[in-house]
Parts: C-alpha cells; structure tokens; sequence
C-alpha cells in the first residue's frame, strides 16, 4: 500500500522534530547514512515505494536515490536518473568533497538543477566523530512532468585553483551580547576567537571590510591589529558601547583602526599590507524579508528582522543577485590587492533562500573569489545549535533550516606557489 503523505499536518513543533540540517555519525557507514536519509525524505512523504539500488545505475521511475558522487562521471550519470524519476521524487547526492580535479561539482550540481527546472532544496552536512571528517549532500526534489533533453555542461568554467586542507567544525555555544544583538545578522566574538586560535592567527594586521558591531575586533585584538570598515556609523557608535559593555580594558584604541564608509572605496585607500581578511558579508537583501511564517496552531513564528540600513551603497540592499555577485568580486579583488602572500582570507556565510528559492551562495562565493584571484583553501564550519531555528516553505515542502554557517578560506598564493 502507498505511504500516506502527512507533511501537511505537521504543526511547529511537529515540523522542527522533521527538519534537517546536520547529522553527526560515530562512524562512516554509508548504509546508515543512506537509511537516515530514507527516513527524512521519505517516511510518510511520498506515495511509491520503489528505490534506487546502489548496485543498479538503470533509469526507472525512481521515488527515492541516494548516489555516491565520487567521480564526474559518477554526476552525470546521476542527473540521468534524476531528470527520469518519478514526480515529486527526492535524491540525495553524497560528495566526499564539493570539488573533484579542481572542478567546483557543488556549483555543477546548482547550475544543472536550474538548468533542469528540478528544486534544489539544500546541502546537509555529515560529521563523522571517530575521524573528525566531514562530507556533504545534496537535496533534490523533482517537480517535473516530462524528461528534459539533458546535456552536460563544458567543465572549463567551473575549474578553480586549490590547495585544500582538512575542514573542521566550531560547535557555537554562546549567545549573544545585548549590545551585537542591535546588529540586524551578528557572529559570536568567541567563535572568532576559537577560529583564531585553531587557524593560529598571531600577530597579523586584520580586516574587516564589513565589520557591523565589532565582533572580529573583539575576537581577535589579543594578539593582532585589526583595520575595519563599517557604512552605517550608527554601528560604528555601537562598537565603542560595546567595548565597554565588555568590560575590554585592554582593546585599546591602539589595536585597532574603524573606518566609516564604503567598503568598496575605502579598501583602496588603506596603506598597510594586509595578512588577513575575516569578515561576514551582507546577506543579499534578505533581511528585508518581514514575513513572519505563523503556524496555524501559533506554535511557532519566524519574528521579522531589521535589515542593514537605507543606503543605496549598502550591499544588503541590492535587488538582483547577479549585481551582489559582481560587487562581492570587486571587494574580494580590492582586498586580494592589499593583501600579502600567504595572506588567509576567512569568510563567514550561510546559504539563504531567494524568492523562496534555496540558494548556494557557498559555491557562488567560491567562483567570485576564483575570479579575484584566490587560491580555495577548504571550507569549515560553525555549527549553532543555540539558534532559533523556524520552517521555510511550510506547509508544502520539505526544507532545511540553517543552523550552520560555512567558513571559507582562501589564500593569496604567489605565482612561485602557483606553478608548485
């Protein structure tokens, strides 16, 4: 007998207990990896029963796969069985790594969905405790009602420099401040300070090209100089209140240097070479979002943010998504020009949705520092479990609700490194 769908009846807390996000495992056992996903996406969700075997890459009417990624081959075959599958059918892609020979697959995978009209619905990561290793998967939904012609894209564009290391996770335990909390989109100053330490960042000059309330300063004054960059002098006021609502008696003003302005300006104007950039970008224009997604049983509600600010030079306030990936890379190209070589640069972002869309600003955020210059070094991870978290989509989709922010790190290799 078909299984009944009752996604629809789930009410907040419901929903909550039947979000994914992140999974933690012992050990790495691909079966039990899979089962998980069984059991999210499709107990009580879809109404066939057949799935795709491991063992068997055949094109049927699948309503479920999960497909081990692990050469390119490995993709293309995949989205075959995707674009064939049943309607309303979902598919995890497992990657070891979102890139194979240097090849951004993560950005394939995004582009081939739109290119297809499928639903991307997110990227779930997988932590395995015993080996401290982490993978990622993808979430596909099919929406279609006939197969697509399918052509696989020229892999030239999609080629990126890379010398990777091992990722790790920062598990963010600590709420924050009253006074970051003014902050329409703070991080925690501690898991800056936990970066620091586990990065070894010692005796750097820092910046911040988007500095907000200050909390790359106070994560990081002990042992650096920092030089931030802050539009909104209302948040600049805020630095300095904070500061003192800290208690910091030795952030002196000698640590460091805040500059009021506009980013995309004043990173020219600075005459100190730069080691490193940590930095959380805008997001987009999302936080204009004032929807607040109340559940019919008041069990849960997304309360609405303030955004950034009204200024036009405010990247948060941007209408298309093609204009703030174009302005992103001229910043990460004006700071890839003051920075030294061997210099890290640490960016710390989440994936958001647009229009209700999910989107992978990780992987778009990867081919715009591409494209200014940088070297990918890995992407790491803080995982925050004190956040509230609330459905998207609901009542009629399955989602993920963010709960973990990507580091990424780049570096500014010499063209002695390069060629290495």
């Amino acid at each position: 007998m078909a299984l009944e769908n009752r996604v629809n009846e789930l009410d907040g807390k419901g929903w909550l207990r039947n979000a994914i996000n992140f999974y933690t495992f012992d050990t790495f056992d691909i079966n039990e990896i899979e089962n998980k996903f069984i059991e999210f996406c499709y107990k009580n969700r879809t109404t066939g029963l057949k799935f795709l075997l491991k063992s068997k890459y055949e094109i049927q009417k699948y309503d479920f796969s999960f497909q081990t990624i692990e050469t390119l081959e490995n993709l293309e075959k995949a989205f075959a069985i995707i674009n064939n599958s049943s309607y309303n059918s979902y598919h995890i892609l497992f990657l070891k790594d979102i890139l194979i020979d240097n090849i951004l697959v993560s950005k394939i995978i995004t582009d081939l969905v739109e290119q297809f009209h499928l639903e991307y619905r997110g990227k779930i990561v997988i932590h395995i405790n015993q080996t401290e290793s982490n993978y990622i998967s993808f979430l596909i939904l099919n929406r279609l009602n006939s197969v697509p012609e399918y052509t696989f894209p020229s892999l030239s564009k999609y080629k990126i420099k890379s010398k990777q290391n091992k990722s790790y996770i920062i598990k963010s335990k600590t709420k924050i401040d009253k006074i970051g909390l003014k902050h329409p989109a703070p991080y925690s100053y501690n898991d800056i300070n936990k970066l620091m330490e586990i990065e070894k960042i010692n005796n750097k000059t820092i910046l911040d090209p988007f500095l907000g309330v200050g909390s790359t300063i106070i994560g990081t004054y002990k042992n650096n100089y920092n030089i931030g960059i802050e539009l909104n002098p209302e948040y600049v006021k805020l630095i300095h209140e904070r500061i003192d609502f800290l208690g910091l008696k030795d952030l002196t003003s000698d640590k460091y240097d805040i500059i009021t302005g506009d980013a995309l300006k004043e990173i020219k104007k600075i005459k100190v070479p730069i080691d490193d950039v940590i930095t959380s970008p805008p997001y987009f224009n999302i936080l204009k979002n004032k929807s607040k997604g109340v559940r019919h049983d008041k069990s849960q509600s997304r309360q609405g943010i303030e955004y950034y600010s009204e200024n036009k030079k405010d990247l948060g306030n941007l209408e298309k998504y093609d204009l703030y990936l174009k302005a992103m890379t001229q910043l990460f190209e004006d700071c890839y020009n003051k920075m030294t070589y061997g210099g890290k640069f640490y960016l710390i972002i989440s994936d958001f949705t647009i229009n209700k869309k999910e989107k992978d600003i990780h992987s778009d955020m990867i081919m715009c520092m591409e494209k200014a210059g940088f070297t990918y070094n890995s992407t790491s991870y803080i995982l925050q479990n004190q956040k509230a978290i609330y459905p998207f989509g609901y009542p009629y989709k399955i989602v993920l609700n963010h709960i973990f922010q990507y580091i990424i790190i780049f570096e500014k290799e010499s063209d002695y490194d390069k060629e290495k």
